[in-house]
């Protein structure tokens, strides 16, 4: 099975074609605030490298947030269109999620942290035994402050990745990797938990105090 997998949602553009388990080509680079110019043509380059056609595509995988709220429509559009034009499945990857696995190995409480402005992260809480990494929280947006009393109250080495300065480490490349969303949509593609293009929409947090949705 052949997915071609995008991340957009930091001011790295990733992208990725799997075949399998194994990775075919990847893309992976600070692209500042140059996503929509540079996505498109960067898909047409991975095609020519791997020397795939787009129909020959079986599937798409996207990270769909949190993040940025730009970077995260630009990829997000891109593949409702490809996922509608193609009709092929698309699987929606959480990005906090992709973030985690550059802890893999570690063991203990992993912990990425997205700074979300206004005095708030982005953040989520993942237990690890070094071969397997779950999740052991909500999808999370709170102040620095409501991070630290949740986190107080596990037991276990935290290891923090991401980009608030004084927190996170500084020696990983911590930004969400293509081939990792890849290969977490393919556990997806495998149950056929896929998401429809007109129902694929980025994962936004809100604040509680700014939510006027009644959610």
């Amino acid at each position: 099975m052949k997915l071609l997998a995008i991340d957009t949602s930091t001011d790295y553009l990733s992208l990725a074609i799997i075949n399998g388990d194994k990775v075919s080509a990847k893309f992976h680079k600070k692209a500042e605030r140059e996503h929509s110019r540079l996505l498109v043509p960067m898909i047409d380059r991975l095609l020519k490298k791997t020397k795939t056609k787009l129909k020959d595509i079986d599937g798409f995988c996207v990270s769909i947030g949190p993040g940025s709220f730009t970077g995260l429509r630009i990829g997000v559009t891109v593949v409702k269109g490809l996922g509608y034009s193609l009709k092929k499945p698309i699987v929606a990857v959480p990005t906090l999620d992709a973030i985690a696995q550059n802890a893999k190995g570690f063991c203990g409480i992993i912990c990425p942290v997205l700074d979300a402005k206004k005095n708030k992260v982005y953040a989520c809480l993942y237990r690890s035994d070094t071969k397997r990494i779950k999740r052991i929280s909500k999808y999370l947006l709170l102040p620095m402050e409501g991070l630290m009393d949740r986190v107080k109250r596990l037991k276990g080495k935290i290891f923090f990745l991401g980009d608030m300065d004084g927190l996170t480490r500084k020696n990983i490349d911590w930004h969400p990797k293509a081939e990792v969303v890849a290969k977490l949509g393919f556990e997806n593609f495998k149950k056929k938990r896929f998401v429809n293009p007109e129902d694929l929409e980025p994962l936004y947090l809100y604040s509680r105090e700014c939510d006027i949705t009644g959610r």
